[in-house]
């Protein structure tokens, strides 16, 4: 079985490519998703509370997403603090949650920040999604109803879209001029083909 992970910048249709790849039966896991569950651990509450402060917890005693990601994406040194909680019980979760599939030809880690996390080199191949960085802008505004500057706040946090694609093995185009589904497929093949 390979470990293939999927990325893209934010904005660049991950999660959609992740769904045609899911239809096409293979296992997909989705580490921002995932990251979220890892919220709701007392424990991490806890870690949280005592690195962001009380405000980083709300009124129903869940984590204040929008409060924690103004501060994170504001400050390298917090953002870094908040990766380094989280990743670990990611990667372990994907590791247990791999050994249900290992009879499958390949699955795939879904992350936005793949390189960034320092977790690349754990996958056998790597896909990167890419988009011009206009569309992605926009398609963040409109699906978190966020302003421009604060999608530019967690862009500067991500690699550069030229750097993902040059450290990628396949790069899905998502600029709604080419056809999506038929490159996809055209990966999977090759993938499949890997283990011929």
């Amino acid at each position: 079985m390979l470990k293939i992970g999927l990325t893209g910048s934010i904005g660049s249709g991950k999660s959609l490519v992740s769904e045609i790849f899911s239809e096409l039966s293979v296992p997909v896991y989705n580490a921002d998703t995932e990251a979220k569950r890892f919220f709701q651990y007392p424990l991490i509450k806890s870690k949280i509370i005592s690195l962001f402060g009380l405000d980083s917890i709300d009124s129903t005693a869940e984590v204040n997403r929008s409060h924690l990601a103004g501060i994170v994406f504001n400050n390298e040194e917090k953002l870094k603090k908040l990766n380094e909680l989280i990743h670990p019980l990611v990667i372990n979760d994907f590791e247990c949650w791999s050994l249900l599939y290992h009879s499958n030809p390949y699955i795939i880690h879904e992350a936005a920040i793949l390189f960034e996390s320092g977790i690349s080199s754990k996958f056998d191949k790597i896909i990167t999604v890419s988009a011009p960085e206009e569309l992605r802008l926009q398609r963040v505004i409109k699906r978190d109803q966020v302003n421009e500057s604060d999608v530019r706040s967690r862009m500067k946090n991500q690699c550069s879209e030229e750097e993902k694609i040059s450290k990628a093995d396949y790069v899905i185009v998502n600029d709604e001029l080419q056809l999506l589904i038929p490159q996809i497929v055209a990966v999977h093949k090759q993938i499949l083909g890997i283990l011929l």
